[in-house]
């Protein structure tokens, strides 16, 4: 009896710590005001992926514009969803005009669902100061409609590319006629690649710089990178870096991981720490 009486308190002892770990593990869920702000970083964080969008977008058409592409150098680049144009076509003559046309829908590499057109005016961009101005026509990516421009600045030194890239009035529409738009100002060095100039794969960058934008609901947020995001061309996140929202005041520290290629990363809110996916 003695021993049954041990055994079944043994047997009760585990299951109540079975239990209590077991909840431990279940995260409780955020405050309604903490809920609230998540929306709001996630909303704002848009910016900093459309820029990344633009970025590759700028990219291809660069290449297109001095002939790389048509030459071979880079034709494993998989992001190949849209037909694409050069104007006019000389290799000697520039600017270029470059038109990526995505038709009624397809979907690319970084898994978007892009239509519509966008249209690049490049110049000899390896002379330094040299630019490219991204701009869109009737232009949706899954779904959300993209006005305003890019203007991109050749800041390049002999051992790293370095662009420039200005947001002017970006404005992003979805379906529900919903607006949000941003403004500013960020630097791609690359960090890695540059030797292999004819692999776009191995490329690395490393991004700074702010960002301004107001949200569907009128507030505003101030976006500044404080330790580098860093991107590569071979992921479709960014894997690393940490900078800070000022959403109407209340700080949101952003952290994007420790360098995986993954599309997590974690907001930190008077303290608590939330995941999010991008």
């Amino acid at each position: 009896m003695k021993n049954q009486l041990k055994s079944s308190l043994l047997f009760f002892a585990a299951a109540f710590l079975l239990f209590f770990s077991s909840c431990e593990k279940e995260p409780a869920p955020a405050p309604a005001a903490d809920e609230a702000t998540i929306e709001k970083a996630k909303e704002s964080l848009l910016s900093q992926q459309l820029i990344l969008s633009s970025f590759h977008i700028a990219q291809r058409g660069a290449e297109h514009a001095n002939g790389i592409v048509d030459g071979g150098a880079v034709e494993s680049r998989s992001d190949t969803c849209g037909d694409v144009t050069v104007t006019p076509p000389d290799p000697l003559v520039f600017p270029k005009v470059i038109t990526v046309d995505f038709g009624a829908g397809c979907t690319d590499a970084d898994g978007k669902v892009k239509s519509g057109k966008v249209v690049m005016t490049v110049g000899a961009f390896w002379e330094p100061n040299a630019g490219i101005t991204v701009a869109y026509d009737n232009y949706s990516e899954d779904g959300v409609k993209i006005e305003g421009q890019f203007i991109f600045t050749n800041l390049s030194t002999p051992s790293a590319a370095i662009l420039s890239i200005t947001a002017q009035d970006i404005r992003l529409t979805d379906p529900n006629n919903y607006t949000f738009s941003f403004s500013g100002n960020q630097t791609y060095t690359q960090a890695a690649g540059h030797p292999t100039w004819w692999n776009w794969h191995d490329d690395v960058y490393h991004v700074t710089g702010n960002i301004f934008s107001s949200l569907t609901n009128g507030e505003t947020v101030d976006w500044l990178i404080q330790t580098p995001l860093e991107k590569a061309n071979a992921c479709n996140y960014v894997s690393k870096g940490t900078g800070i929202l000022d959403i109407n005041g209340l700080p949101v520290i952003v952290d994007y991981g420790n360098g995986a290629c993954d599309n997590q990363g974690t907001f930190t809110i008077n303290g608590q720490v939330y995941p999010f996916w991008m």
